[in-house]
């Protein structure tokens, strides 16, 4: 199998031409077979908009997903593009720790503070180190005790047993009265949650070409023997319900819908399984921002609160009919003690230094504008991964007088280009933020001093 790996927002090129493609260049060249059977998984089924690769002449281009893509006879490997210090192979690999501890502090893999060290030492393809963290943390799970339930069934049965069937009784065994054809509840491990289980082991079994990690999806299978196979869709996912006694399979089953849900399509190329194991970076690096800010940052904040999306604390933007209408969902509201707000909106951007914006879309200052209005806030800010020779910028809100009303919309940015999985980095990273939030803050008090100076000449 080939393995290789492309930058978000990289070209992959078809080679049409004798002998092996260019290697070490910009571009991605793949061979013909391979560049066709990428682009038919890809277009199977989905629409446009939800294509991982935005597809031309005899060329694609990487969108906003990062993650790995498994096709017969190729493997490959899209990693998130920042300003790289040491391009090749070590950057990739830097590219990819980086990636991991991201997805594991915005909580979208299974994987917890203890399990970080062994992420910093791999250096096998994203979906490999996922699989085995996956399945060592099912295993662990499971030999704790899988979750059971009372599940509901239908039996035609020697001995009563629950509520007869009437209408199923007179059609099974008008001429077998020593037979019950009954439902009842039994206490079992045969669960909707469990048959997801063995479906994404099932699925990660086909798809891993570790060993070590075979080995463990295999023991899992083992211990969910009694489960009965089922297909899986997004729609199962809702019906489990957590409660106390399997709450502790949560962030395992949320990883089993990113395995097997709309978020990672799968789809079949002759008699070999493709594979895709995808994360969308706009919300990566919102769920990172918002993880980091409540492990590292708050706590030396006392009494601030954060609402990701706004929740419990969402507004309408209009009313009709007594009804909100266009519902405001901010990516992250951090509340003080005294009540005061601020909103940060994060964007997977690369800014522009040109223009009277900077790159910042029209439709972004729009939207912040709207939550400086609807939160009652003096600063919304769009944050941004840091790009060489761009620089933070205040857009002051103009009241009705054309004259600086005290609100501003800033732009800031959060640097991602260092090794996260150290310490010191990760405390540098904190105090970045945390001088941004204070800012934000500390910039309700400068208006209102402001405001009191003028009010008293």
């Amino acid at each position: 199998m080939k393995r290789v790996v492309v930058r978000e927002h990289g070209r992959i090129v078809r080679w049409t031409r004798d002998g092996p493609p260019p290697a070490g260049t910009s571009r991605l060249y793949l061979e013909r077979r391979l560049y066709d059977r990428l682009k038919r998984f890809d277009q199977h089924g989905r629409p446009e908009s939800d294509r991982v690769f935005a597809w031309g002449d005899g060329q694609a281009a990487a969108q906003q997903w990062v993650g790995v893509v498994q096709v017969p006879g190729l493997q490959l490997e899209v990693l998130p593009k920042v300003d790289a210090l040491a391009p090749g192979e070590a950057d990739a690999h830097d590219a990819r720790r980086n990636l991991l501890y991201m997805l594991a502090v915005g909580g979208d893999v299974p994987v917890r503070s203890r399990d970080m060290a062994r992420l910093t030492s791999r250096s096998a393809p994203l979906s490999e180190t996922l699989s085995a963290l996956f399945a060592d943390r099912l295993l662990g799970e499971l030999l704790k005790g899988p979750a059971r339930a009372y599940v509901a069934r239908q039996e035609n049965l020697r001995r009563f047993k629950g509520k007869l069937l009437v209408a199923a009784q007179a059609r099974h065994n008008a001429a077998h009265r020593e037979r019950f054809f009954c439902r009842f509840d039994e206490f079992s491990d045969d669960t909707l949650m469990n048959r997801i289980f063995r479906s994404a082991c099932l699925a990660l079994l086909d798809a891993t070409r570790t060993p070590a990690t075979q080995e463990l999806l295999r023991r899992c299978l083992l211990l969910l023997d009694r489960v009965s196979d089922v297909v899986v869709h997004d729609e199962l996912f809702d019906k489990v319900v957590l409660t106390r006694q399997n709450e502790r399979f949560g962030d395992v089953l949320q990883f089993c819908r990113l395995i097997l849900s709309g978020r990672s399509p799968t789809a079949q190329s002759g008699r070999s399984r493709s594979f895709s194991l995808l994360f969308d970076m706009n919300h990566v690096f919102e769920s990172f921002v918002a993880g980091f800010l409540r492990r590292h940052v708050l706590p030396r904040m006392e009494g601030y609160r954060l609402f990701p999306q706004a929740r419990r604390r969402r507004r309408h933007l209009l009313s009709s009919e007594g009804r909100g209408v266009l519902a405001l969902r901010p990516d992250l509201l951090v509340e003080a003690p005294d009540g005061s707000r601020v909103v940060l909106d994060t964007k997977w951007k690369r800014l522009s230094s040109t223009g009277s914006r900077g790159g910042v879309a029209a439709a972004d200052l729009y939207q912040l504008f709207a939550y400086l209005h609807r939160y009652g806030c003096h600063r919304s800010v769009l944050l941004y991964p840091r790009a060489s020779g761009i620089s933070p910028r205040d857009f002051q809100v103009i009241d009705r007088h054309d004259g600086p009303s005290g609100e501003q919309v800033a732009v800031r940015f959060v640097d991602l280009n260092r090794d996260l999985h150290r310490e010191a980095e990760r405390s540098l990273l904190a105090d970045e933020l945390h001088e941004l939030l204070t800012e934000a803050f500390s910039s309700r008090i400068a208006h209102a001093e402001a405001s009191t100076a003028g009010g008293a000449a």
